[in-house]
């Protein structure tokens, strides 16, 4: 649903700057205007007053914007907010991707000073934008819980289409995992630290990757040089008997070691690392595809892609999900693009959710993405079948023609 707008709260600590936005305000419409002076005044304000529109500067004494984003952050806040700033560009962009990397619904962050045209359009961008309701917290799971689930067999996979951005097809999936019992679907955020602070991710992993199989090994013979990427965690890889058993799986299936890519994830390094590099060294030699996932975060860093024989580089969605707005995030994805083909490797764009995005990364380089702007992750049984039935032009993107 969209909202009307009708009342606004200007944040800033200099009166005449509130006084300035106010009369150009009232001379745009008739408005319920509330100011505050600093960012601990404003929150106050919010909590008792839910306002349909918020402009706030970022640079104030006593609390500053960034406290207020900071509290708007924890309650969830869903109302669209305004930045501006006398600060440079570079600040200006890190606040917006701190805020919206937190779910707040910025339209914009802008350099002072905003002029009456300016209010107009944030006006009427603010009434047409949709309004999500707040996500309820997450209920995280503990250990008995999940080993209750993963005996009962409710740990599943679901599984996201990556597509090859040149033909709009179809190449690839990735094995996400999912708590799945009656209606109720279950994210990982609610159930992977209980397992990987216990011995919980061994088995964990072990039945995403067997439902991911059985899924994969149906796709109909046209579709067979399709690829599946699994995740395994660092901690996972400190199992010695792990290569083996994965290939003991997709040989029992009849799947090509060569058609799985597995994904080193960051969440869980081992204590000795080098434990871990051996399992990834085995799996190559054994024709698995490896992937380093999240690149540019934490653990997925220049030094593993020195030392280790990867076939493809994840690139991490908070360079992706920005790019449009971003100089930095548009920056950086470019470097990794350029860094990815010196190295003769795949580059895949992770969180792709809109078209402008999806033709901005092929414009860059970038040869095959995946998010929820193609498709969401669904069933394995139910993506397999889509493959099977509609072929490899599955997927949401069919606005793309237009805007191409």
């Amino acid at each position: 649903m969209t909202r009307e707008i009708h009342s606004i709260l200007v944040v800033d600590d200099q009166e005449i700057i509130r006084q300035i936005f106010i009369k150009s305000l009232q001379l745009l419409g008739t408005y319920q205007i509330t100011e505050a002076s600093d960012g601990l005044e404003a929150f106050t304000l919010i909590k008792s007053q839910p306002f349909d529109l918020v402009f706030c500067d970022l640079n104030m004494p006593v609390k500053d914007g960034l406290y207020l984003l900071q509290r708007l952050i924890e309650i969830q806040y869903t109302s669209p907010i305004v930045l501006f700033s006398g600060e440079d560009e570079t600040l200006l962009n890190s606040a917006k991707v701190l805020a919206t990397h937190y779910h707040l619904n910025i339209l914009d962050i802008v350099p002072k000073p905003i002029t009456s045209v300016m209010l107009k359009d944030f006006i009427e961008q603010a009434s047409s934008i949709k309004i999500f309701p707040k996500q309820k917290k997450l209920v995280t799971f503990t250990y008995k819980q999940l080993q209750y689930h993963l005996v009962q067999g409710h740990v599943k996979a679901f599984l996201q289409p990556q597509y090859d951005l040149k033909t709009n097809q179809v190449c690839g999936f990735e094995a996400l995992a999912r708590i799945v019992y009656g209606e109720n679907v279950i994210s990982p955020a609610q159930f992977i630290n209980a397992a990987e602070d216990t011995d919980l991710i061994i088995p964990l992993t072990k039945a995403v990757i067997l439902d991911a199989f059985k899924y994969f090994s149906r796709l109909k013979k046209p579709y067979l040089s399709l690829n599946l990427s699994i995740n395994l965690s660092g901690k996972i890889l400190g199992d010695e008997t792990l290569p083996q058993w994965i290939e003991e799986q997709a040989c029992a299936l009849g799947i090509a070691n060569s058609s799985i890519t597995c994904e080193l994830t960051e969440t869980a390094i081992p204590s000795d690392p080098s434990v871990m590099i051996v399992a990834l060294l085995r799996l190559r030699m054994m024709k698995f595809k490896l992937s380093i996932d999240d690149f540019g975060t934490g653990f997925a860093s220049l030094e593993q892609l020195h030392m280790l024989p990867f076939h493809e580089l994840k690139i991490d969605r908070c360079f992706v999900s920005n790019i449009i707005n971003n100089p930095k995030s548009r920056a950086l994805f470019s470097r990794s693009i350029s860094l990815a083909k010196d190295l003769d490797l795949l580059a895949v764009a992770e969180g792709v959710e809109d078209v402008e995005t999806k033709c901005l990364i092929q414009k860059l380089g970038c040869s095959i993405a995946q998010g929820f702007y193609f498709s969401k992750p669904l069933p394995a049984e139910e993506m397999i079948k889509n493959i099977n039935d509609v072929g490899l032009s599955f997927g949401n993107h069919q606005e793309e023609a237009q805007v191409e």
